[in-house]
């Protein structure tokens, strides 16, 4: 048996024994001994020194696992605190990482969270009444055009809807580490996710004119809210991908994109639908092969 040095999981090596086999016919030079007077002395003492070391590598054994088991749980830590909010799964051990170890209620500091999360939903709350200056500023052609406030809701929610899953997939990748803030990487997403949004925005489109159609039997109406559709959904896909990049990059948390793209596209949605709807309706009324 010798004291030697292990690895134990990528730490510090730690002391532990080596044996070493002896051939069965294999004896030391000299022969055996039988151990008497001051020969037992002797091997009383090696035998001491053996068993103290035996203890001493056990220790140092002991100290690296809890050394790794902390170091795992400070990992695992910190990728729940990044994923938790988003509520994704963690790839790697396939539960919610929002179930591990919470810690208890009266020990988070309940403040600090209520005053960072009140802030930000304050400043969602002043930014989404900002729509109510866009409809204010659309008012005749809502009187003029009734079915544009019937299906104002379908839109900016589609728009919400496809914004924030393009938003939660950038999350995700920035959680796990498959995306990263460097340029290439965010213009190859944006370029592979406004594909995407135009085939979304295409198809939503399709049957976004039928289901008016259907309703109200107009043509014209059915192609102005559907092209309203198309550009909603597009552009929110488009948000929904950068604004988790912009957030990262300012050093904000980029779960907070998700509730963010969704009042946004409150906004945005209410102006394209209105812009869409009155150059269609309106200005190009006499121009356009619809009635």
């Amino acid at each position: 048996m010798q004291l030697g040095h292990c690895k134990l999981h990528d730490l510090k090596s730690v002391p532990c024994f080596i044996l070493h086999a002896r051939p069965r016919d294999s004896r030391p030079p000299g022969g055996y001994h039988t151990a008497s007077g001051g020969g037992r002395s002797s091997s009383r003492k090696r035998a001491a020194q053996i068993v103290s070391a035996a203890e001493e590598g056990k220790a140092g054994i002991s100290v690296g696992k809890r050394v790794a088991t902390a170091y795992d749980e400070d990992e695992l830590k910190g990728r729940r605190g990044y994923l938790c909010e988003s509520g994704l799964l963690d790839p790697e051990l396939d539960e919610s990482v929002c179930d591990i170890d919470e810690q208890p209620a009266e020990q988070q500091q309940i403040w600090v969270e209520a005053w960072g999360r009140g802030r930000w939903l304050l400043g969602l709350l002043v930014l989404q009444s900002m729509s109510s200056f866009v409809l204010d500023w659309y008012q005749q052609l809502l009187k003029d055009h009734l079915v544009i406030t019937l299906f104002l809701t379908m839109l900016v929610g589609a728009g919400g809807n496809a914004g924030n899953q393009s938003a939660i997939k950038v999350i995700r990748g920035l959680a796990t580490g498959s995306l990263n803030t460097t340029p290439r990487v965010m213009l190859r997403t944006l370029a592979q996710q406004t594909l995407i949004g135009v085939i979304l925005g295409a198809s939503l489109a399709c049957g976004g004119f039928i289901r008016v159609y259907l309703s109200h039997g107009s043509i014209a109406s059915s192609f102005a809210i559907s092209s309203s559709l198309f550009f909603i959904v597009v552009t929110s896909v488009f948000s929904g991908t950068a604004l988790p990049f912009a957030l990262a990059k300012a050093g904000v948390d980029p779960a907070n994109a998700g509730t963010s793209i969704q009042v946004i596209m409150d906004v945005s949605g209410c102006l394209i639908t209105c812009f869409t709807c009155n150059l269609i309706l309106n200005q190009l009324a006499g121009i356009l092969p619809v009635s």
